[in-house]
C-alpha cells in the first residue's frame, strides 16, 4: 500500500472547484491539424465498420481519387440503407465531408477496414498502429476502441531526424543502479531532449496537495531556468490529470493552430439518425493523440511563450507521480514512432521509478517497524498504559519529527513537549470528533480547520492526531511548532484575469513569485504518515485492545469456517443429485446390447467423466479447508499423476502432433493433485510455446546429482523433469517468467493467456518446500527447447 493511499482525513478545509476541474476536454468535438481523424462504428449486422464522423481536413490527407478508387471493395450498392451510396468513379467530388458518413471505412481504403476490424478485439484504449499506402500518400494509422466507437488517425509517415529511437530506453537505463534518484531524473531529461529536439524538457513532480515543482530541467542556454519553481494544482486540472494516467504521452503540436471540427460533431445512437438531439453525443477522444487541446490550456501554453509542447506522464501505482515536460518556442511535430519510443521511456521509467521508491519504502519501513515493535513491547505488559505512553513521549515524538504529543484515555490528558493547553486539546478532540471517524487525521496548518487554534497559532501550527481502536479507547495528538518558509512560485498562484462573460483566465506572468509561509508547520509526509498508521496498529495489537481483538477474530473465523463448510457442503451435496441420475440412466444403458464397441466405448467414457466429476466435487470440498489443513503428503507413481493431467487436458487422448512420453517412471512423495497440477500447467505451455510440426514433451524422474538441483542433497530421488522442443526461454528471462502476469510476447502471441501458470507452477513448488529451475537443452539432447526441474524433500 503506497503512502499516500493510507487511510486518513487531511484536515485543510473544504477543496473549490474551478471551471477547468470541469471543462469536458475528453469530448472536444476537434482535432490537431498535424493529423486527420475517423470515427468508425465497431460493425453493424452485415459486418461492415460504417463511418460516423470524419475531421474536416480528411481531403487534404486523402486525395479524393483514392476514395473511387476503392469505392468498388466496399461492394456498396445504391439502395443500401445504411448508407449514401456509392462513390463511383464518374461522381463529382468536392470537400464536403458529410458525403462519406454511412459508408463503410473500406471506401477510403481496405487496409483501414482490416485495422479497425482488429482493433474492435482489443480492449479499450489500446492502440495499433500500422503504416499504410493511400493512392501516393504513404501515411501512419494509429486506431483504438472507445465506447462502441473505432478512431482511426492518420499522420503523415515522417522520417525523424534523429534515430537513435531503439538506443533510447538503453541510454536512460544504462548505469541506473549507481546513481542517486536526483541524478537519475536530470540525465534522463537531458537524454529525452537530445533525442526529441525540444528546446526545453523539465520532470515535473506531484506533492501532497497536488501543486507541482520542477525538480530537473535540460534547456537552452539562453532561456531562464524554471527549476526549483513550483506551480498551483490548478495549473492542470483534474480532468487533465485523468486523461494523463490513461495516455502516457500527450502532443501539442502548434498552440497557434485552428483546431479542425469533426463533421458531425454530435453522432447518433446506432439505428436512430443524427438528428436525433436526444440520442446524439459527443465522441470520446480520451485515447486519441490527435485530440484538440483545451482553449484554456493553449491560452496557458501561448502566455509561457510555447509554441509546442508534449508531456509524458510518469505514474506511481494508479496515480500520476509526475510529467517530462517539454516545451518548444515554435511549431513542432514528432513522428508516430518517436512518441511511441518516448512513450515506452516514460513508461519504462515509470516502472523502475517506482521500484527504485518501493525498495526504499521496504528499507524505512523494516527500520520503522523494527523500531516500534522494539520500544513496544518495552510497555505492552505495563498496567499503567498513561505512565507508559508518557515514559516514551520523548521516543514517540523523535519517532514523527513533533515537538510535543498529548495522550486522551478515560477523560484524561497527558501532555509532554510543546502542547496546546487542556482546554484548547479538550476542544480539538471535540471537533476531531465531529469531523471524521477514521484512524488518522493531521493538517499542516491547526489555525484553518479549528479557528480557535489562531489564539496560539505562533506556538503550535500542525497535528496528526491517531485515534487507538474504538472511540473510547484513546487519542494520541502529534503537534508541531510553526515552520517559516519561502515558496519560489512561477508567477502569482491567486493572480487570475476574468473576460467580460466572466471566463477564467491563465495568468499572464510566469516570473519568479516569492512567497513567505507563515502559520504553518512542516507537512506531515506519506512516510509519517505512513508511520503513524504502523504505530497505531502496534499500538491497537500489543497493548489497548489484544484481548478484545483476538477474541473477536477468532468469534469471525468461526464464523466463517462455519459459512465455508456450510457452501461446501451444500455444493457438494446439490451437485451429486444429478450424478446420482446420471448413475441411474448408465444402469439402464448398461442393460441394452453389449457387443455395440461403439456403445460400449461411450458407456466407458461416461462412467470415467462421472468419476472424475466426482473427484472434483471432493475438491472443492478440499478447497473449502485448504487454509486449515496442510499438503496431503503421500506415495504415488509419477505415471499416475501424468495420465490424470493428460486426462484432465485432453480427455484421455493427446491432440494431433502433440506426443506426451513419461521418460522413465519413478515413485514420488508429495500431494499428488498438486504434483498433477504443475504437470498440466508445465505441458499447457510446452504446446502453447512450440512452433514444431510435432510438439513433444518428456517426463520423468532424476536423482539430484544428475539435475540443475545437484546442491539439494535432501531432496534425493524426489526431482521431477518436464522438457519440450518448444521455442525455449532466454537465460535472461528464466526468473521473470515466475512472476505474475509476466509474459514475453505480445498478448496476442501464442495463443494470449494472463501469464499466470508459471507462477502457479513455483508457489506449489515453494509450498512442498522445494525448488524450481529452468535449462535449455544442451546440444545432442534429444530435445531443443526448454527442461523444468523441480523436486523438494520428501516428508517423513
Amino acid at each position: 500500500m503506497e503512502p499516500y493511499d493510507l487511510p486518513g482525513t487531511p484536515l485543510q478545509g473544504p477543496v473549490e472547484l474551478t471551471n477547468c476541474d470541469r471543462d469536458p476536454i475528453h469530448l472536444p468535438a476537434t482535432i490537431q491539424p498535424h493529423g486527420c481523424m475517423i470515427a468508425v462504428r465497431e460493425s453493424d449486422e452485415t459486418d461492415r465498420r460504417l463511418i460516423v464522423s470524419v475531421s474536416e481536413n480528411l481531403f487534404q490527407w486523402i486525395p479524393e481519387r483514392c476514395l473511387a478508387t476503392h469505392a468498388s471493395v466496399a461492394s456498396i450498392t445504391e439502395n443500401d440503407s445504411h448508407h449514401k451510396g456509392p462513390i463511383a468513379d464518374d461522381t463529382p467530388r468536392t470537400d464536403d465531408c458529410q458525403s462519406l458518413i454511412g459508408q463503410p471505412i473500406a471506401t477510403i481504403a481496405p487496409e483501414l477496414d482490416s485495422l479497425a476490424q482488429v482493433v474492435s478485439s482489443h480492449r479499450e484504449g489500446k492502440r495499433l498502429r500500422r503504416p499504410v499506402q493511400i493512392g501516393d500518400r504513404s501515411l501512419i494509422a494509429s486506431a483504438h476502441r472507445c465506447d462502441d466507437l473505432i478512431l482511426i488517425e492518420l499522420e503523415r509517415d515522417l522520417a525523424p531526424e534523429n534515430t537513435i529511437g531503439p538506443e533510447l530506453v538503453g541510454q536512460l537505463f544504462a548505469g541506473l543502479e549507481d546513481q542517486q534518484l536526483e541524478q537519475i531524473y536530470q540525465s534522463t531529461i537531458e537524454i529525452i531532449r537530445s533525442f526529441t529536439g525540444f528546446d526545453r524538457v523539465m520532470l515535473y513532480r506531484f506533492h501532497d496537495d497536488d501543486h507541482g515543482s520542477v525538480i530537473a530541467e535540460a534547456k537552452r542556454d539562453d532561456q531562464e531556468a524554471f527549476l526549483g519553481l513550483h506551480y498551483p494544482a490548478g495549473d492542470i486540472p483534474l480532468p487533465a490529470r485523468r486523461l494523463y494516467v490513461l495516455n502516457w504521452i500527450r502532443v501539442v503540436s502548434d498552440v497557434n493552430a485552428d483546431p479542425i471540427p469533426m463533421s458531425p460533431a454530435m453522432i447518433g445512437e446506432p439505428g436512430r439518425s443524427t438528428d436525433q438531439a436526444s440520442s446524439s453525443r459527443s465522441i470520446d477522444m480520451s485515447y486519441a493523440q490527435l485530440r484538440a487541446i483545451s482553449p484554456i490550456h493553449l491560452e496557458y501554453l501561448r502566455n509561457m511563450g510555447v509554441g509546442a509542447s508534449m508531456s509524458i506522464s510518469i505514474i506511481n501505482g494508479d496515480r500520476l507521480w509526475g510529467l517530462i515536460a517539454c516545451h518548444h518556442r515554435t511549431e513542432k511535430v514528432l513522428s508516430p514512432d518517436q512518441r511511441d519510443v518516448c512513450e515506452l521511456a516514460g513508461s519504462l521509467l515509470s516502472t523502475y521509478l517506482s521500484s527504485r521508491r518501493q525498495e526504499s519504502l521496504l528499507a524505512r519501513r523494516i527500520e520503522i517497524n523494527d523500531n516500534i515493535a522494539q520500544r513496544a513491547m518495552q510497555f505492552a505488559n505495563r498496567e499503567d498504559l498513561q505512565q507508559a505512553i508518557l515514559d516514551s513521549a520523548p521516543w514517540f515524538t523523535e519517532l514523527l519529527s513533533a515537538d510535543g504529543i498529548a495522550f486522551h484515555h478515560r477523560d484524561q490528558i497527558l501532555c509532554w513537549g510543546t502542547t496546546p493547553d487542556e482546554t484548547q486539546i479538550q476542544a480539538l478532540l471535540k471537533q476531531l470528533n465531529e469531523q471524521t471517524e477514521d484512524h488518522l487525521a493531521f493538517t499542516d496548518k491547526l489555525s484553518n480547520w479549528i479557528p480557535e487554534a489562531s489564539d496560539y497559532k505562533d506556538q503550535i501550527a500542525g497535528m496528526l492526531a491517531i485515534r487507538l481502536g474504538r472511540k473510547h479507547s484513546g487519542e494520541l495528538l502529534f503537534f508541531r511548532a510553526p515552520y517559516a518558509s519561502t515558496i519560489h512560485w512561477a508567477g502569482d498562484p491567486v493572480k487570475s484575469e476574468t473576460d467580460e462573460s466572466g471566463r477564467l483566465s491563465p495568468r499572464k506572468s510566469f516570473a519568479k513569485f516569492t512567497e513567505q509561509v507563515e502559520g504553518t508547520s512542516l507537512p506531515w509526509s506519506p512516510a509519517e504518515r505512513e508511520t503513524a498508521e504502523t504505530l497505531r496498529a502496534t499500538l491497537n495489537n500489543l497493548v489497548i485492545e489484544q484481548a478484545d481483538r483476538v477474541q473477536r477474530i477468532n468469534d469471525e473465523l468461526r464464523q466463517l469456517n462455519a459459512d465455508l463448510d456450510a457452501f461446501a457442503y451444500a455444493a457438494s451435496h446439490d451437485l451429486k443429485e444429478p450424478l446420482r441420475g446420471l448413475n441411474h440412466y448408465l444402469y439402464l444403458l448398461e442393460q441394452g446390447p453389449k457387443n455395440d464397441a461403439t456403445f460400449q466405448k461411450g458407456i466407458g467414457g461416461l462412467k470415467r467423466l462421472v468419476g472424475r466429476m466426482g473427484e472434483l466435487l471432493d475438491g472443492l470440498l478440499r478447497f473449502s479447508r485448504v487454509g486449515r489443513q496442510d499438503l496431503r503428503w503421500e506415495t504415488f507413481d509419477l505415471k499416475d499423476a501424468m495420465a490424470q493431467a493428460i486426462d484432465i487436458l485432453f480427455g484421455g487422448r493427446n491432440p494431433d502432433g502433440v506426443r506426451v512420453t513419461l521418460v522413465n517412471d519413478a515413485t514420488i512423495v508429495g500431494d499428488f493433485s498438486c504434483v498433477r497440477e504443475i504437470l498440466m500447467n508445465l505441458i499447457s505451455n510446452a504446446i502453447k510455446y512450440n512452433e514444431s510440426p510435432e510438439k513433444v514433451i518428456e517426463i520423468g524422474q532424476v536423482d539430484y546429482r544428475q539435475s540443475p538441483l545437484n546442491q539439494f542433497p535432501e531432496f534425493g530421488p524426489n526431482v521431477m523433469f518436464v522438457r519440450d522442443n518448444g521455442i525455449g526461454i532466454d537465460e535472461k528471462y528464466r526468473e521473470q517468467v515466475f512472476d505474475i502476469f509476466r509474459r514475453l510476447h505480445q498478448h496476442d502471441q501464442y495463443g494470449g493467456g494472463s501469464g499466470a501458470g508459471l507462477t502457479i507452477v513455483r508457489r506449489i513448488i515453494e509450498r512442498h518446500g522445494g525448488r524450481v529451475q529452468i535449462v535449455a537443452q544442451e546440444s545432442g539432447a534429444s530435445l531443443s527447447g526448454t527442461a523444468f526441474f523441480f523436486g523438494w524433500e520428501p516428508a517423513s
